[in-house]
């Protein structure tokens, strides 16, 4: 079948991406065995044979593990291990493609809230992939951790749903209540009447214990008289010994030595299906589905690698790696008669003057081609070693423009480069800048092959262009990254991410700590502000360019103390240190301060002027490095959830901020989308726990984009900054392996791991204390290739809500409703107001609400004391709803209520229903009557052999 190239583009787009949420993984999986699994070791690990040993063991159990967990459908067939540069005594093989960036599995420090906790960071919904997995050395080394998280392997497997599969944990993780009513109630020794510990499934028996890790001892908890559940500090301690027919979760409790599998939905199983009642992220984030039904619908198993009893030996086989000393950038520079309109060219060289002046960090390969209707050598790769090696690179820049494109010429003339001297071209980076068709044979589809079998990365920079679907595919083939532009701001961002590290080493990255454009008007002056924080300060330089005319600019460099740097030489009264300090580039219009040793923090203030007779553009850029190896540099990282919208589709823009593996807070992002015409549109991203964000208070910063221009390219920058009157705020912990606080023996004796003190209450910690501070990186650009969207349009729901709860006003009073809390979806997606909500309940089978929304009860307008359900709130604004008591059933003890909702905009788009909230209503008031104080392990172990067919019964009544 022959397809348009822009068609073709679009369906290998929607291939390459589709699922893979912020992931940027190699991973493939081919008759049950995954290969291209990443791991890679953080630069500031010590080297260390032991540690690579360990992994290999760690993931050869976790191989054998995932074949048990996912019943003979998956192990790990190869897997690599990436070192660090320097690391040297060990025997390594020269990485390729693998970088640091790129890894599934890192292995790093500790981080804060975690400590040697293996967790994941997962920015995505239900289905999507995580980000990373992150171990720690000690975790990996330490045998030790098997008392406190479980066999390894499982350990391993646990986190492998959290990142391949987009699950979520089954047990009381990030706030959710260690313990609820159960709509039933639970028949359990411990006569506890409906209270149920947070876990899957119902049938992984234990007892409530406060354990007192100051002498190794627990008692049996007491009971909260306000709300009926166990006393705050209550855990769940699970019997050493469960039943033979008990073999999950998993993502609940995979330290327990029966649990193998995955909590199911499977009637033919009942004592191990999911557990849809518990308050936890699973049932959230998924709504009510177990995480087996999601793991089957993943693209890994949905229609491939069915069970294969054959394989005998899940061993995978390892390659150990190590990054090489330096990248290799081959810049493909489009001179045709195009680049010479409009000041094209003059912008491109003044963004690539800047990425070989200041971006290009010391040891890097640099070589120039250029293309018109043919392409030329410009240099061969030259090291960057001092300035004067930038300067020869910097005079071997083209000046001129005119003929046709040839992208093919180009791209045959970098790989030509790349093998020159018997080099592996493999992992060279060739960066393409390009404005337009091509127009000249060979064209890019004709070299692509070539290229891909050479193992070389193609990045692309599209100036002013939508052109060019077979270059987009190439870049995403050899996994490179496109970024679209249209002034010198974003063409330097897009040069200042290719530029960065991708060994993990923050301390050598260039960080973009502002950027602005502005235009300067004859006799006027234009003043900005720059805070550099103490996390950076070295290689610091203030970078201003300009355009439309040869009047240089004139600037005024304030130091937070007050003296000042200028390019005037005179008339300056209170000068640094140094003045003058600038140097100026007549050739490329370009002006920069390098600022010797590091930077003094604070607010650095400049004042640009022009002496040209009309209004002249300046792009004003400051980059800066890490201060010291002591202190943890601030970075932002940002990613899309896909590259490719359609008419209707929202694209998500997310941004991590972090010091370290540590959250910041509070901080303002904005997200600057650059649209076809050149036009940018801001969108600020927030953590507060409305759809698209996961969990409020992690440091992930999202939002639903969705005004489209036209169809076309679309660039994407992210600025953050932070100022010191922010709120303290505290941040949260998120999907990791489940802790084992203790078991409960055969003769009812306590067994507990003192270390497990260590992991009990580290859902929350401070946020740090960052000080005034702004970043902006450049992300990779995405299609859209719907319809434009105007205001007379309307193609978008609002979006589903993610953290609907409720709860019961008062417990003493049945006459005080239920409260339902949630943040206000928009008009199109998490933009604007809806128009109205449809809200709806069932009673005791809350499954109903997921399984069939429209058939369950509505609750009309009359049934709502506080809140308006044909008024609701702005985007991402806190909701809260009184619905009244007014339910169809016997006014006496306890059921349990189940509520979701959607919201419809004006058009009659209805968003999807929310996640599926539960609350245990009580008619009859608390009864104080304390459980049992003696539990006897022995005995209920053998009770419950004889109540498990009852059991079987009630769970086949609820699903």
């Amino acid at each position: 079948m022959n397809l348009p190239a822009g068609l073709w583009f679009i369906l290998c787009l929607l291939t390459s991406f589709y699922g893979l949420g912020l992931s940027s993984s190699a991973v493939t999986i081919s008759n049950n065995g995954y290969s291209g699994l990443l791991i890679a070791i953080n630069p500031e690990v010590p080297e260390s044979s032991g540690l690579i040993d360990a992994i290999k063991e760690v993931w050869t159990n976790a191989s054998k593990a995932l074949y048990t967990a996912t019943k003979q459908r998956a192990y790990f067939a190869s897997i690599t291990i990436l070192v660090p540069k320097s690391w040297s005594m060990g025997t390594y093989q020269s990485a390729g493609k693998e970088t640091y960036n790129a890894a599934d599995v890192l292995v790093a420090y500790r981080n804060p809230v975690y400590q040697d906790q293996p967790y994941t960071l997962q920015y995505g919904g239900c289905g999507e992939p995580g980000t990373y997995i992150h171990l720690t050395p000690s975790y990996l080394v330490n045998d030790s951790f098997v008392n406190i998280f479980g066999p390894k392997g499982k350990a391993m497997v646990h986190e492998w749903g959290h990142y391949r599969w987009g699950v979520f944990d089954e047990t009381p993780t990030y706030g959710y209540n260690s313990f609820y009513q159960n709509s039933l109630g639970q028949i359990e020794a411990t006569r506890w009447e409906n209270v149920e510990a947070t876990r899957c499934p119902v049938n992984l028996k234990g007892e409530f214990k406060v354990i007192d890790y100051s002498t190794g001892t627990a008692r049996d908890c007491q009971r909260n008289v306000q709300n009926r559940l166990p006393e705050d500090g209550c855990v769940f301690l699970p019997y050493e010994k469960q039943l033979s027919n008990l073999t999950s979760s998993i993502m609940s409790n995979q330290y327990v030595e029966k649990v193998e599998l995955f909590c199911h939905n499977e009637k033919i199983d009942p004592y191990n299906i999911h557990n849809k009642e518990a308050p936890n992220e699973q049932n959230r984030m998924c709504n009510l589905r177990s995480t087996w039904e999601v793991i089957l619908d993943s693209s890994d198993f949905a229609n491939a690698n069915s069970p294969n009893v054959a394989i005998l030996d899940t061993s995978p086989t390892f390659h150990v790696v190590k990054l090489t000393s330096s990248k290799r950038h081959v810049l493909v520079l489009d001179t045709s008669g195009s680049m010479g309109w409009k000041e094209g060219l003059e912008q491109m060289l003044q963004a690539v003057s800047i990425f070989i002046a200041q971006f290009v960090p010391i040891g890097d390969r640099v070589a120039l081609v250029e293309f018109d209707s043919v392409a030329q050598k410009l240099t061969n790769l030259c090291t960057i070693k001092d300035e004067t090696s930038r300067e020869d690179l910097l005079n071997n820049l083209p000046t001129t423009a005119g003929g046709n494109t040839c992208i093919g010429c180009g791209l045959e003339k970098s790989l030509k480069i790349l093998e020159e001297g018997g080099e592996d071209p493999t992992g060279g980076n060739i960066v393409v800048f390009t404005d337009g068709e091509e127009s000249e044979y060979p064209f890019v589809n004709a070299v692509a092959d070539q290229v891909l079998q050479a193992g070389s990365v193609v990045h692309a920079i599209f100036f002013n262009t939508n052109s060019n679907d077979d270059l987009k595919k190439l870049v995403v083939d050899s996994s490179g990254i496109w970024f679209y532009g249209t002034d010198v701001n974003s063409i330097l961002g897009a040069f200042e991410t290719l530029s960065s590290s991708n060994d993990g080493d923050v301390y050598s990255k260039t960080f973009q700590v502002h950027s602005s454009t502005f235009d300067v008007d004859k006799n006027s002056i234009f003043s900005g502000i720059v805070d550099i924080d103490s996390t950076v300060g070295n290689s610091t330089v203030f970078t201003f360019t300009w355009g439309q005319y040869d009047a240089q600019v004139h600037v005024v460099l304030q130091h937070p103390s007050g003296c000042s740097y200028s390019t005037n030489l005179v008339g300056i009264v209170d000068k640094c240190p140094g003045q003058p300090l600038h140097k100026i580039d007549s050739t490329f219009k370009v002006v920069n301060f390098p600022l010797p040793g590091t930077a003094d923090p604070g607010r650095w203030r400049y004042y640009v002027s022009s002496t040209a007779t009309s209004s002249q553009t300046v792009v004003a850029s400051v980059t800066s490095q890490a201060s010291d190896q002591t202190k943890q540099p601030i970075v932002v990282s940002s990613g899309l959830d896909k590259t490719s919208a359609g008419t209707g589709e929202a694209i998500v823009v997310y941004a991590q901020v972090s010091q370290g593996f540590a959250p910041v807070l509070d901080a303002n992002v904005l997200a600057l989308i650059q649209q076809p015409d050149g036009t940018v549109k801001e969108l600020e991203l927030f953590d507060a726990g409305g759809a698209p964000d996961v969990r409020a208070n992690d440091g992930v910063y999202s939002r639903f984009f969705t005004s489209y221009s036209d169809s076309g390219s679309y660039g994407v920058r992210v600025r953050v900054s932070k100022t010191a009157n922010s709120i303290k705020a505290t941040h949260v912990a998120g999907s990791r392996s489940p802790v084992n606080l203790g078991t409960i023996k055969s003769d009812g004796s306590v067994s507990i791991d003192p270390e497990g003190i260590n992991y009990v209450r580290n859902d929350v910690g401070l946020s740090i204390e960052t000080g005034n501070f702004s970043r902006e990186v450049t992300n990779e650009g995405f299609q859209y290739i719907g319809q434009a969207v105007t205001k007379t349009d309307d193609f978008f729901p609002p979006n589903a809500v993610k953290d609907l709860k409720a709860e019961q006003k008062s417990l003493t009073n049945s006459e005080s409703g239920v409260a339902l809390i949630f943040t206000a979806p928009g008009d199109d997606y998490d933009q604007g107001t809806a128009f109205r909500y449809e809200l709806r309940y069932v009673i005791n089978n809350v499954t109903q609400l997921a399984d069939a929304f429209e058939n369950c009860t509505l609750v009309e307008d009359t049934d709502v004391i506080e809140g308006n359900l044909t008024q609701p709130k702005a985007a991402e604004t806190k909701e809260t709803f009184l619905i009244s008591n007014n339910f169809p059933f016997p006014m006496k003890g306890q059921v349990t209520l189940g509520f979701a909702l959607l919201a419809i905009d004006e058009s009659g788009n209805r968003a999807d229903p929310s996640n599926v909230a539960p609350v245990a209503y009580l008619y009859s008031p608390p009864v104080v009557i304390q459980p049992s104080t003696k539990g006897d392990a022995s005995r209920v172990v053998a009770t419950m052999t004889s109540l498990a067919f009852l059991t079987v019964v009630l769970l086949h009544y609820i699903y």
